[in-house]
């Protein structure tokens, strides 16, 4: 055997380590450690730790639901904010149902859930003209 072929012997043998590794050289080292009460995800824009309140890819919503997550807001959540649910995760007096969070602006709200309906108090203030609708074009 020729030194080319134990060369490109080599090469195909390294090459199949990085991809079985991952096939990034972030993969290929140790993985991301994440601080307690965050969770570990490997997302496919990258690795990323995880906890509740903090900013997400609303368009990433599907693959945070594999972490047991939901980003309906632009802030992740243990509970889902969509559909017309009731469930104790839903801020009353608004429909469909948003999230019990500290603070909610119409910007945090997908364009497909708007205009919301206010039912009730308003308690993040959506209702600027008093209408009984949030969040209007």
């Amino acid at each position: 055997m020729g030194l080319s072929k134990v060369i490109g012997f080599a090469a195909v043998v390294a090459a199949l380590a990085f991809a079985a590794a991952g096939g990034s050289p972030a993969a290929a080292g140790s993985a991301k450690t994440c601080s307690a009460g965050y969770v570990h995800a490997n997302l496919s824009w990258g690795q990323k730790c995880l906890k509740v309140g903090q900013y997400c890819k609303i368009k990433g919503d599907r693959e945070y639901h594999r972490y047991h997550f939901h980003c309906h807001t632009g802030r992740l959540s243990r509970s889902a904010a969509g559909g017309n649910s009731t469930g104790s995760g839903c801020q009353p007096g608004y429909s469909p149902c948003l999230p019990r969070v500290a603070d909610l602006n119409c910007a945090d709200i997908p364009a497909s859930k708007k205009p919301i309906r206010v039912t009730g108090s308003d308690p993040y203030r959506l209702d600027g003209d008093g209408d009984g609708y949030g969040c209007e074009p």
